[in-house]
C-alpha cells in the first residue's frame, strides 16, 4: 500500500467516529466519549503508520505529533480521567491546540491547492475547540470529540487525496 492511503484510512476512521459520536450524545455521553476515544486510537495508530513511512521530515513529523496527540487523547478517554477531570481538561484543550497547530503546518504545503481551505478550517477549528475546553467552557466532552474528529477526517482525505496525485499542487 501507498503512504496516501494510510492517510485517507485514518481520515475515513475519523469521519466514522466523528459521525457516530453526533448521532446521539445527549442519550450517551460515555458511549460517544468511547465511541470517539476508539476512533482517535484508531485514527492515532493509522496516522503514526504514515509517519513511519513517510520520507519527507516535515511529514513525518507533523504525522507523527497528530498521531501521538490522538493516541493520548484516545487512550485517555478509554481509561479515564486522572483525580477530578482538570487534568484531563488540560490534555485535552493542550492536544487540540497542538493538534491545530500539526494541522495547520502540515497544510503549509497545500497554499496553492484550492482545497487548502479544508486543511486551514479543520486546524482553526482544533485550536478553537482547545481554546474553549481550556477556557472552562462548559460544552459536552462528546460534542467536542466529535467535531474533532470531522474536522481532522477532512482534513486527513484532503492531504492525502493530494498526497495521491502530487501533480495537483
Amino acid at each position: 500500500m501507498k503512504n496516501w492511503l494510510w492517510w485517507l484510512l485514518a481520515g475515513l476512521v475519523a469521519l466514522a467516529g466523528g459521525v457516530l459520536g453526533l448521532i446521539n450524545p445527549n442519550a450517551a455521553q460515555i458511549t460517544s466519549t468511547t465511541i470517539a476515544g476508539w476512533a482517535l486510537v484508531l485514527m492515532g495508530l493509522l496516522q503514526g503508520r504514515a509517519a513511519w513511512k513517510s520520507s519527507a521530515f516535515r511529514e513525518r513529523a507533523g504525522a507523527a505529533l497528530f498521531a501521538a496527540a490522538g493516541l493520548f487523547l484516545g487512550l485517555s478517554l478509554l481509561i479515564g480521567p486522572i483525580g477530578d477531570g482538570t487534568l484531563l481538561r488540560w490534555f485535552l484543550g493542550g492536544l487540540l491546540v497542538i493538534g491545530g497547530l500539526a494541522k495547520l503546518w502540515i497544510g503549509r504545503r497545500y497554499q496553492t491547492d484550492p482545497l487548502f481551505w479544508a486543511v486551514l478550517v479543520a486546524g482553526a477549528l482544533s485550536i478553537v475547540l482547545g481554546a474553549l475546553v481550556l477556557l472552562g467552557v462548559t460544552l459536552q466532552l462528546g460534542v467536542i470529540l466529535s467535531l474533532e474528529l470531522l474536522g481532522s477526517g477532512a482534513a486527513l482525505i484532503v492531504m492525502a487525496l493530494r498526497l495521491e496525485k502530487p501533480a495537483i499542487r
